[in-house]
């Protein structure tokens, strides 16, 4: 099942045109990535998926669903998540704070039940905390649930966002270089966690990565934007051996 379709979206700004004619697919569990050289347009195309920017033309399709200039709250209200390049955390604010904010994106109690404590308020409230203290353990900060998430080290700050973004209850994961400025041990470790998450959680991810290492450790497709328009698409193997890739990164031609 098609979880995620984008058809031929482009987006301008003014006479710029950052991302033209943008088609991908990502398939129920599957685990896609988007990669491409600096400035290429990647996060734009994440930013029109999510509903930050709105395309120039084109559609997307949620589970056939067209959310093509939806609200970024409406559009993680369906089932679509997602985490930034640079990490933004409510950072004054306790592991636990700052996932429980997600929860509330579900919450059904009106202003009155929770201006007055009512029932109904009690009991999401409960229901909200044991399961954002179940995705914290999860990933592995139970016992940092009270510190702050800006005394957190930078890859435990990474998982908090993930379990943020996990707290919406979402079906599509979008991770926005989830490995950048992390040591070789942590990029290890979150390889290891994206997997695990996938199959705990019966996720689709699609991912803007430059790390070669865990894009090729964990990506069953891959698509290569440069200057905005898709170059390539297909397994590791096949993207590593693609001239016009190599060509994109490392200014080869074709013909060397």
């Amino acid at each position: 099942m098609k979880q995620l379709r984008i058809d031929n979206i482009t987006k301008q700004f003014g006479g710029l045109t950052a991302v033209k004619d943008f088609s991908l697919e990502l398939n129920n569990g599957e685990i896609i990535a988007l990669i491409g050289p600096n400035g290429a347009g990647k996060t734009t195309a994440f930013n029109m998926v999510t509903g930050v920017y709105r395309p120039t033309k084109g559609k997307i399709y949620f589970k056939d669903t067209d959310i093509t200039g939806l609200r970024p709250d409406q559009i993680t209200r369906l089932g679509i998540a997602r985490t930034f390049q640079n990490i933004r955390l409510f950072k004054d604010l306790s592991v636990l704070d700052n996932v429980l904010i997600a929860n509330h994106l579900h919450i059904k109690s009106n202003f009155i039940e929770a201006t007055f404590r009512l029932p109904r308020y009690w009991k999401e409230d409960r229901q909200m905390r044991e399961k954002s203290l179940s995705l914290i353990e999860k990933v592995g900060l139970i016992d940092l649930r009270n510190e702050k998430a800006s005394s957190l080290p930078y890859g435990m700050q990474r998982r908090l966002e993930i379990a943020r973004a996990l707290a919406t209850n979402p079906e599509v994961l979008l991770l926005d270089e989830p490995a950048a400025g992390m040591n070789p041990k942590e990029t290890e470790n979150l390889t290891e966690f994206i997997k695990q998450i996938r199959d705990e959680y019966n996720l689709s991810i699609f991912m803007i990565e430059h790390h070669m290492e865990v894009v090729m450790g964990i990506s069953e497709r891959i698509y290569v934007l440069d200057y905005g328009v898709i170059i390539a698409e297909g397994s590791p193997y096949e993207i590593q051996n693609n001239p016009r890739v190599i060509e994109a990164y490392l200014g080869v031609s074709e013909d060397a």
